[in-house]
This record gives C-alpha cells, structure tokens and sequence, in this order.
C-alpha cells in the first residue's frame, strides 16, 4: 500500500486508549471562534474526542484576522466545560513571528504530541526547532495535511505568496508524522516534488460528535438546488454557474425551482463571489438567494429541511467535511469526483458522484429533478474512525529528553 492507514485494519480495536496523553492543537480555525472551515472542524473533532477520553488537550487559536477578541471568554468557557483548555494568541505580526510565539506557548505545556495543520506553516518553527533539538525532544510533531497555499492557488488559478509556501514545504518535512484525510492529497505532494517525512498516513477526519446516519434514501423530490461552499472558483462557483445556464428543464419541473447560495463570498475573477454568481444568474428564470452567515450547524439544519439538494462541485478537494456532514446528516447530495471526495463515500453510493464538468452537472440535475434525488453512507462509519484516533494517540511512544535534553533546555535557558 503506497500511503498506509494510521491504524492496520488487523491492529488494536480497543475502543479508547489506555495511555493518557498530553496533546497540544496549534491551529488557526477551530469551532466557535471560526464560524466554519474544513480545519475548523475536523480539529474541533478530534479535540472533543481525545479530551471525552481522557486526554490533557490544550488549543492554541492563531487569531489572524482578531475577530474573536469580544467573544473569546465564552469559548473558552464553552471548550472548559469539554474538558479542553483554549488559549488565543492574537494576530496582526507577520507569520513568522506568529510561528514562534506558537512555539513558546507550545513550550510552556510540554505536550507528548502536538499537532499542526500545514496551511500557513504556523509549526514551522516549533519543527525547525526540534530539528535543532533546541526543543520539543519530547514531543511528537504531528502535521495534517489540510491543504496547503500552493494546492489552493492551483484550484482558484490565484498568485502564490512563495514565502508562505516555503513554510509550508518546511512543515512537512521536518513533520515526524503526516496525517492525511485522504491518500489523493499525499500523492498531490509527492507529484509536486515536495519533501516527505518518511512516515505518511492516510486517516479520515473525526468531525464534531454526531448520530449514526440514517439509512441511504432515494427519489427524493427536489425543489432546491443548493450550491454548499465559499462562492469561489476552487469550490466549483463558476461550474455551477455554466451548469445552471445549460439546464433544460419542461416547463413542469422549472415551476417553483429555488435556487439558493449557501456560504460564504470570495473573489472569483477578480470580483466578489456573489456579485459574479448572481450576475451570472440573470439568465436562469430561477428565484435565487444568498445565505452567507449560517454557521456549520445552522447550515446542515437549513439543508435537512425536505425538497433541498446540496450540491458540491468543487474543482479540487481533499477531503471536504461538506460531503462528510451531508452524508451523516441524511442530506440528499450531488459532489464532483475530484480529489479525495469519493473516499469519503460508500462504494454502493458512488453514483452521488459527478465528472468535474458543466455538462455532466447539467445532465445529473437534469435527472435528479426528473426520478429524485438519494442520500448515501460514508465510506468509513465514524465510530471506527474514532477509535482509530484514539487507539493511535494512546499507542504511540513518544521520546523522553532524558539527560541531555535537560541539560539543553537548561543551558538554552541561561
């Protein structure tokens, strides 16, 4: 197997771990402060899952833009409650600076294992210096592959800031592990020359606890067609915009058709999002809305309501907790084929599945609209992939200074 799992399919099944860990998150999106995000979510998950099972677990938010500053009493009270300690390290310095303040917090909690997403690089400095063995010798550094500035600038055809980029590469690298959601992102990295750490992992997301899904549905009648995702080209903005202009529909199913906008604006060709999207729109015949301030719950609550259709035609994707959270929510869905999105979804409902193109959209609603929409099951039932985190976090031997590294850290000090 190129890129292997976390956990072997033959490894341990202990539901918890047996070894109690301290963890440390340094991320700049987490639930509550952030309202929504891939990173956001799937950190928040594993954090409530590792401290539910009895882990010590500190988060580091990286405030960038400093929008929670009136509101971060409440979320550090609301992660208290979960058993999990929240810190913000505010922004407006420059990443680098950002990076090494990470590190001195990082410093102060003395994890086992601490974990990074690779997007802006804020590990960087905390992994050079554990490379140095300046610090951190007994710490595991973790990096999630989330994806990174270069993968994204590849999807929105956007300039890519090489100083960003260059943090990023060194995140990886100096990683002692790279965990994936999906094994499309590792190879992406492979294919573009970076440097790998010589263990990779393929291993989904835990989302925010959540009910077993309901069993699949079909023919599901739709009056909706719901674009799910930042209104920009990487999220399929403008594919669905060409899609839209060649639906032929009878007059009979075009009756009482809706469609609606849900999340939020970002520039597409060099304007705002919904600017160019409901422009674009004028040639519809269809009643469109915008609905940009829903937060990921109030957003699936939204998209739960009868006679909606998600639709995900992104153009590049890792491994989008959009689709994830359709599929444990019981929403009816269509999704591009792109990426990792069909490792996210059961082989028997793999016809959620569309190629990445206008037409192939356009003849899916098409038939959607014509014999109903379905539901499907994810691929891998969270409650193993839950189990699997925290078999991996309780299992894992994490290096002690001994000797020498106390008297690194002493001398360092002085």
């Amino acid at each position: 197997m190129e890129f292997p799992p976390l956990v072997a399919p033959d490894g341990p099944a202990a539901q918890g771990a047996a070894v109690k860990r301290r963890i440390a998150i340094v991320t700049a999106e987490i639930l509550g402060p952030v309202r929504n995000g891939g990173i956001a979510t799937a950190l928040t998950g594993l954090a409530e899952a590792l401290a539910l099972d009895g882990h010590k677990v500190d988060i580091l938010f990286v405030d960038l833009a400093n929008s929670a500053v009136d509101s971060m009493q409440g979320w550090v009270a609301h992660y208290a409650a979960k058993g999990i300690s929240l810190s913000r390290l505010p922004g407006g310095a420059d990443l680098p600076t950002l990076s090494h303040a990470a590190a001195d917090w990082l410093a102060t909690r003395t994890p086992e294992i601490a974990h990074f997403h690779e997007w802006l690089g804020l590990g960087a400095a905390a992994l050079a210096q554990k490379k140095s063995r300046r610090r951190f010798r007994g710490t595991l550094m973790v990096v999630g592959a989330h994806g990174p500035s270069a993968w994204a600038a590849e999807g929105n055809g956007t300039p890519l800031d090489p100083e960003i980029d260059a943090r990023e590469r060194q995140s990886v690298a100096l990683a002692d592990i790279l965990i994936s959601p999906s094994a499309y992102l590792l190879g992406w990295y492979r294919d573009r020359g970076w440097t790998l750490p010589a263990r990779c992992h393929v291993q989904q997301n835990l989302l925010p606890l959540r009910p077993d899904p309901p069993a699949p549905r079909h023919r599901l009648p739709v009056r909706e067609l719901v674009f799910f995702g930042r209104l920009e080209q990487r999220k399929g903005v403008v594919l669905f915009c060409d899609a839209l202009d060649r639906l032929k529909l009878p007059p009979g199913q075009r009756a009482g058709l809706t469609v609606t906008l849900l999340g939020k604006t970002a520039p597409v060709d060099g304007q705002d999002g919904l600017a160019y999207t409901l422009a674009r729109a004028q040639g519809w015949g269809l009643p469109v809305q915008h609905i940009g301030d829903k937060d990921t719950e109030a957003a699936l609550a939204y998209l739960r309501q009868d006679g909606r259709l998600a639709i995900i035609p992104s153009l590049i994707e890792n491994s989008p907790c959009t689709v994830l959270e359709c599929l444990l929510e019981g929403i009816p869905l269509l999704a591009a084929n792109v990426g990792g999105v069909a490792e996210l979804i059961a082989p028997q409902d793999q016809a959620l599945l569309f190629p990445a193109t206008a037409d192939a959209l356009a003849a899916r609603l098409e038939a959607v609209l014509a014999t109903g929409a379905a539901t499907g099951s994810p691929a891998i039932p969270q409650s193993l992939v839950r189990t699997q985190w925290l078999t991996w976090h309780g299992a894992q031997r994490t290096e002690t200074p001994g000797l020498r590294g106390w008297l690194m850290r002493f001398f360092t000090k002085r």
